[in-house]
């Protein structure tokens, strides 16, 4: 039997260089599993609740900062993500940043994952396998700088999304109008470059919608400025 939840991992790099403590970037992407269509048309039920994904750390690898969620927490237990629902044909994406202490040259072990969540209300979690990551170390000083995946670069800039706009608001709310146009404009300008480079159009409509409520947010101010006058 096919699991409900079915996640795949992605390194921003697929190798670390040995020499010194690096950063690296897991892009975690979960999808609902396909159901069997009825009259022609797909179906979108709710194939998964209380999805959870617990993670433990090897002692060279600390979190720097997680994009697209918060953990629900963190510790001896390592860390827990509530990560809600999904639906047949859903996918979902968080990213997590992290410190690598240099280590020798070789296959690492990272990081250890597993899931867990419900098909139906009050049923019993099940629980995937336990799933391992790793990392290839190497003494090639070309690793040192080298470019990260697109696809996580990409993935990253359009989970940072969401929190841009959050701030923006309460900058907005707080007077700070400028500086939340700012805001809005300079992680639209970087999703737009990044569209212009690569030709994706999802970066694009992203960056599009970011200009438009950067445009709709200054004429709405610039109404009520000139109405109080």
């Amino acid at each position: 039997m096919h699991a409900s939840v079915q996640p795949a991992y992605t390194w921003s790099h697929d190798y670390i260089f040995s020499g010194k403590s690096q950063k690296a970037v897991l892009l975690i992407e979960w999808c609902g599993a396909a159901q069997p269509s009825t009259g022609g048309k797909k179906s979108q039920k709710l194939v998964a609740r209380d999805i959870e994904l617990r993670i433990w750390l090897e002692p060279y690898v600390s979190l720097n900062r997680v994009h697209g969620c918060r953990p629900a927490e963190s510790g001896d237990r390592g860390l827990l993500f509530s990560l809600g629902a999904i639906r047949s044909g859903q996918r979902k994406y968080i990213a997590l940043e992290f410190n690598l202490e240099s280590l020798a040259a070789g296959r690492h072990e990272m990081l250890w994952l597993q899931w867990r969540y419900r098909q139906r209300p009050g049923e019993r979690g099940r629980e995937l396998p336990v799933q391992k990551l790793s990392l290839e170390y190497s003494r090639h000083t070309g690793y040192i700088d080298k470019a990260s995946s697109f696809y996580v670069e990409k993935h990253v800039e359009l989970l940072k999304v969401e929190k841009t706009i959050a701030e923006a608001l309460l900058l907005y709310a707080d007077g700070q109008q400028m500086l939340a146009r700012e805001k809005l404009r300079r992680h639209a300008d970087n999703l737009l470059l990044m569209a212009a480079r690569s030709g994706d159009p999802v970066l694009l409509r992203e960056a599009e919608s970011l200009y438009i409520q950067c445009e709709r947010k200054s004429h709405q101010i610039e109404k009520e400025q000139t109405s109080a006058v």
